[in-house]
């Protein structure tokens, strides 16, 4: 949940654990974007594609037949006489005018579900999803209508184009994540995926902790959860998606698929710079090293080079340190492969994860697979796929020559205005006719190359 930070005393005192990413006292916090994502936020020009000239009203909720819930709205309201000083989410006509829903992506709370509808009603928190579950019996809170854009995944062009669903719960503690969560966690996503069109895989139903940074500044600050600690491979069985065995029989594509039950490798927390191992429990992920052995050090993010998860570049044991995971449902290119040891492309570089025969971690996977077009050295990596008239920021990293990684397809370059409170003839979607990206799995996050850049493998 892409809440403002808080300390961990004051969570302790509202009767939750935190376990948003704390930073030691000796490294400086990395910058988190706004919940909104927005670090464009003047409108380009003025526009008018047909967005509704009233505040949305929430009558009856948007759920499938047979789920329970209930209509919370959100605060939609002017914080002071600036225009542009309002909360907590901004008017829509999704999925018209080219603003199409083609995620869904998946929170957790960190505080109690009364407390994050409270919240999410304070137009002063700047901070919202569509809807919020409880966790003892699964009930939904829908709180942003889905045709408007909530403030939730801390980038404003994956906000612009999902919806999002907060559980309630820890990222820390799966005790949260009850069958009754689970069930209406599908239900309701199946109902969301159907309704807009969105792709049934791990691409387009997403967890927090796969949305990249708006910008390289933006990237070591991005949200880890639901964390270690969901179970995807239940989730998108439920959502009637399981993850299997797919793509060409080469062996070119690995799809990551622990045991959920068995995979209990070891984890850390270190909040406020105290470290402890949390309780061998069941994970959704493989540590990636940088050798095929164990003893080898696990690999690092630039990202997070310097900061309290990764202080000296190696990667570590954290639940909260993403640079060196590979969560279950995401799919990777194979660059190498030795004993029990697979290689593949993660993150600008050659990343090896055990996956012996006798208990693989990995299936077979499928997609495209692109590599930077013949005659570039290097290529750069994107955390949304804006025109280059509104933006060409980076997220700092590049893909080399020879590298390779799995996308489902191109998505067209867009950018949605709207930066003022409740002035809808001013909003557009403004989009390039000529500039198309793929979205790849690039690290533990989603990331967008350029199409001109690359060139698809047969």
């Amino acid at each position: 949940m892409q809440h403002r930070l808080r300390t961990l005393a004051a969570l302790i005192a509202a009767g939750a654990v935190a376990a948003v990413a704390s930073q030691a006292a000796s490294a400086a916090p990395p910058s988190a974007p706004p919940a909104s994502g927005k670090t464009i936020v003047s409108p380009i020009a003025p526009g008018k594609s047909g967005q509704r000239l009233t505040p949305p009203t929430l009558t009856a909720p948007e759920c499938p037949a047979g789920l329970t819930c209930e209509v919370d709205p959100a605060a939609y309201a002017q914080n002071s006489s600036d225009p542009g000083d309002y909360g907590n989410f901004d008017l829509a006509s999704r999925p018209a005018h080219g603003l199409g829903v083609d995620y869904v992506v998946i929170h957790d709370t960190e505080i109690s579900f009364d407390s994050t509808v409270h919240e999410f009603q304070n137009p002063l928190a700047y901070v919202s999803s569509h809807y919020v579950i409880r966790s003892a019996d699964g009930l939904v809170a829908q709180m942003v209508p889905t045709a408007d854009v909530a403030w939730h995944a801390g980038n404003w062009y994956v906000n612009s184009h999902a919806v999002g669903i907060e559980n309630e719960g820890l990222a820390t503690d799966p005790s949260y994540f009850t069958n009754s969560m689970y069930d209406s966690l599908a239900k309701l996503t199946r109902y969301l995926a159907d309704r807009y069109g969105v792709p049934l895989d791990r691409m387009h139903l997403v967890g927090h902790d796969q949305v990249p940074g708006p910008t390289a500044v933006f990237q070591a600050g991005m949200h880890w959860d639901p964390g270690p600690y969901f179970d995807w491979a239940r989730f998108m069985s439920l959502v009637g998606a399981p993850i299997t065995a797919g793509g060409d029989g080469t062996g070119r594509i690995v799809t990551i698929d622990p045991s959920f039950e068995t995979n209990r490798p070891v984890v850390t927390y270190c909040p406020g710079g105290s470290c402890a191992q949390l309780p061998s429990q069941p994970t959704n992920f493989v540590y990636l090293h940088t050798a095929p052995s164990a003893a080898s050090p696990l690999v690092s993010d630039s990202a997070l080079t310097g900061t309290s998860l990764e202080p000296n570049g190696v990667g570590t044991t954290q639940a909260n340190d993403w640079g060196d995971k590979a969560v279950t449902g995401e799919s990777f290119a194979v660059a190498d492969r030795q004993g029990d040891w697979t290689a593949i492309w993660y993150g600008g570089r050659k990343a090896w994860l055990y996956d012996p025969p006798s208990a693989p971690t990995t299936i077979a996977g499928g997609g495209t697979l692109i590599t930077p077009r013949a005659g570039l050295a290097s290529i750069p990596v994107y955390g949304r796929a804006y025109p280059s008239s509104v933006s060409t920021a980076t997220l700092g990293y590049g893909i080399p020559a020879g590298q390779v990684y799995v996308s489902t397809g191109t998505v067209g370059a867009s950018y949605y205005s709207a930066s003022t409170y409740n002035a809808p003839s001013t909003y557009a979607v403004y989009k390039s006719e000529t500039e198309r990206f793929y979205q790849i799995s690039f690290n533990h996050r989603l990331a967008f190359v350029r199409a001109s850049d690359v060139e698809v493998i047969p």
